[in-house]
């Protein structure tokens, strides 16, 4: 009986040790998918809330919840320029060209195009509903493929809105694969959109209708702003005023 016993067991044991292999790798993989930070630094820009660069890679640009005012950066978060205007609750931005921004004020819900140049601007109403001002346009992007637009509502209801280049809905899509969506940016080399959430505290790589692709932890506070460029990610934290650098996952 007793030699039976140990035959019936044997499977059981077998079975258990299986389950606990598949997952201690389970839990590995879950670790690898985590973006490897190579730097962070502490920015002078109070709140900053939104995040865009170039296309050499060279230069950034933020808004600050605070001043309400568009910046300048390096790529390691030295203000380079202040420009001459002042918003109402700006949220998120995008670079047109080397002359052209795009920010957004998320209370009235405009689209801002701004001239570096001139310091003319031109403000285009977003005619959608949500039920909250406050958890209004939180993020744009510019999409150089084709001239379209890609505004981020916040919450209540999650929304990626993209826009034809007159500024009228081409098309409008719930998000649902977080609590809220604070940043987004669109990357022309692979035609895809990173969308950060703060609440979440992930990076999020979707395809230009919403559909997450891969999502990645990140330990940062309030995150409200994304860029990408070659083999970087750059994010932005408003409750810290920090930039934080992540190595672009292959």
């Amino acid at each position: 009986m007793k030699h039976l016993k140990k035959i019936v067991w044997m499977p059981v044991l077998l079975l258990l040790f299986l389950v606990a292999s598949c997952s201690k790798n389970d839990a590995q993989e879950t670790t690898n998918s985590k973006l490897e930070l190579v730097a962070s630094y502490k920015l002078n820009v109070l709140e900053p809330s939104g995040l865009a660069i170039n296309s050499e890679g060279t230069v950034l640009y933020t808004v600050s919840d605070n001043s309400n005012k568009i910046y300048k950066l390096s790529t390691i978060g030295n203000v380079l320029q202040t420009f001459g205007y002042t918003g109402n609750d700006l949220e998120g931005i995008s670079v047109v060209s080397n002359t052209k921004l795009l920010v957004v004020e998320e209370r009235t819900k405009e689209v801002v195009e701004y001239d570096m140049v001139t310091g003319n601007y031109f403000k285009h109403k977003i005619d959608y509903k949500n039920t909250d001002a406050n958890s209004g346009l939180e993020g744009v992007a510019y999409n150089t493929n084709d001239q379209t637009v890609f505004v981020l509502n916040e919450k209540d209801p999650g929304l990626l809105i993209r826009l034809r280049p007159d500024y009228t809905i081409l098309s409008s899509v719930a998000l649902n694969f977080a609590s809220d969506y604070s940043g987004i940016f669109h990357e022309s080399a692979t035609n895809n959109l990173w969308i950060v959430s703060d609440q979440n505290k992930t990076i999020n790589k979707c395809n230009l209708m919403g559909k997450l692709i891969e999502s990645y932890p990140i330990n940062v506070t309030k995150a409200e702003g994304i860029a990408v460029s070659y083999d970087k990610i750059y994010v932005v934290s408003d409750a810290e005023a920090k930039l934080y650098i992540f190595k672009k996952p292959d």
